[in-house]
C-alpha cells in the first residue's frame, strides 16, 4: 500500500499559524507516510502565491515527499466559463506542485438538488465542466478527478456514471472510503463500486450514532458521524483495506478530521492503518 497524509489533516495547526506547508511536508518526512497531498480546500491562497508552490515543490523533491494529488473546490452546476477557467489555473499549480492527480468539487458540499429534474439538468452541466477541466488536466499529463463528496455528487452510482459520461480517460475518482455515509451508503459499498476507476483514495473513520449531541453531522439516513482517528471509530477499516489491496498502485492518504489533538491522532491513525493493513495481508 502506498501510504501517504493530506495536509487537511493538519488544518487546524496551519489556520492558527502553528505549521506552515513547508514544516508539514518535514513531519510528513519523519513519518511513516510516503508522499503527501495537498487539500486547499477554501480559498485561491496557492494561485495567489506563486512562490510558495514553487518553494513547497522543491522542498518536497529535496526530502523525498512526492505531491500526490492537490484538491480544490469548485461548483461546475451551471458550467460557468469563469469558473472552469479558474480551474484550468488551479491546475496548472497542480502541475507547479509536481502532483499527478487534481481533485476538483462540482457543487458547495452542502448542496443537494430538489428533485429528479435538478438533478438531470445539473448534472449534465457537469458533465460538461467536468469534460473542460479534463481536457486541459491532460494536456499537463495530470488525471482529473471528483471525490464523492458532500450531499449532491456523493454515492458510487452517481460517481461511475459522471465517470461514464464524462468519458475522458484521464477523468477517475479520488475515492474516500468514508464519504458515502454522509449519503446513507456503507463504506464497501462505495468502495466496490468506485475501485476501478479510483486515481487516489482517502481513508478516515468515523463514530457513528444514530442519536448525538451537539457537533455531529447528520447524514441523509438519519444517522450521526463524527471524525476520529482511524482505528478508534466504527468504520470497518480492515474490510476496506482488504479491498484496498487489490489496487496497490493506486496512493492512499490518510484524512484525519476529528476532535483530538491533530499531532497525536495523526501518528496513532497512521500506525493503526499499517497495523491493520498486515493483519489483513
Amino acid at each position: 500500500m502506498k501510504l501517504g497524509v493530506s495536509s487537511y489533516c493538519f488544518r487546524q495547526l496551519m489556520t492558527s499559524g502553528e505549521m506552515d506547508l513547508i514544516g508539514v511536508l518535514d513531519w510528513v518526512a519523519a513519518s511513516p507516510a510516503g508522499h503527501i497531498e495537498i487539500a486547499a480546500m477554501d480559498g485561491e491562497y496557492y494561485l495567489e502565491n506563486e512562490a510558495v508552490v514553487r518553494d513547497t515543490a522543491k522542498h518536497a523533491e529535496e526530502i523525498g515527499v512526492p505531491i500526490v494529488n492537490y484538491l480544490v473546490s469548485g461548483d461546475l452546476r451551471s458550467a460557468d466559463s469563469n469558473e472552469v477557467d479558474r480551474l484550468r489555473r488551479q491546475l496548472d499549480v497542480a502541475h507547479a506542485f509536481g502532483a499527478t492527480v487534481f481533485r476538483h468539487d462540482v457543487a458547495p458540499w452542502a448542496w443537494r438538488e430538489q428533485d429528479p429534474g435538478e438533478f438531470e439538468s445539473t448534472f449534465a452541466h457537469v458533465v460538461e465542466g467536468c469534460r473542460a477541466v479534463a481536457d486541459h488536466a491532460a494536456d499537463l499529463g495530470i488525471v482529473s478527478t471528483i471525490e464523492n463528496h458532500g450531499f449532491f455528487m456523493n454515492g458510487s452510482e452517481r460517481l461511475a456514471r459522471l465517470v461514464y459520461a464524462v468519458d475522458r480517460p484521464n477523468f477517475r475518482v479520488t475515492l474516500d472510503l468514508g464519504n458515502g455515509l454522509c449519503v446513507g451508503e456503507v463504506p464497501g459499498k462505495t468502495a466496490a463500486g468506485l475501485l476501478d476507476v479510483a486515481a487516489s483514495i482517502g481513508i478516515k473513520d468515523f463514530h457513528i450514532r444514530r442519536s448525538a449531541g451537539e457537533g455531529w453531522l447528520k447524514t441523509l439516513a438519519g444517522d450521526y458521524l463524527l471524525g476520529t482517528v482511524t482505528g478508534h471509530g466504527d468504520v470497518d477499516i480492515p474490510g476496506l483495506l482488504a479491498l484496498v489491496a487489490t489496487k496497490p498502485d493506486v496512493p492512499v492518504s490518510l484524512e484525519f478530521e476529528g476532535m483530538e489533538a491533530p499531532l497525536p491522532a495523526i501518528e496513532r491513525s497512521l500506525a493503526n492503518i499499517i497495523r491493520l493493513n498486515e493483519s489483513v495481508a
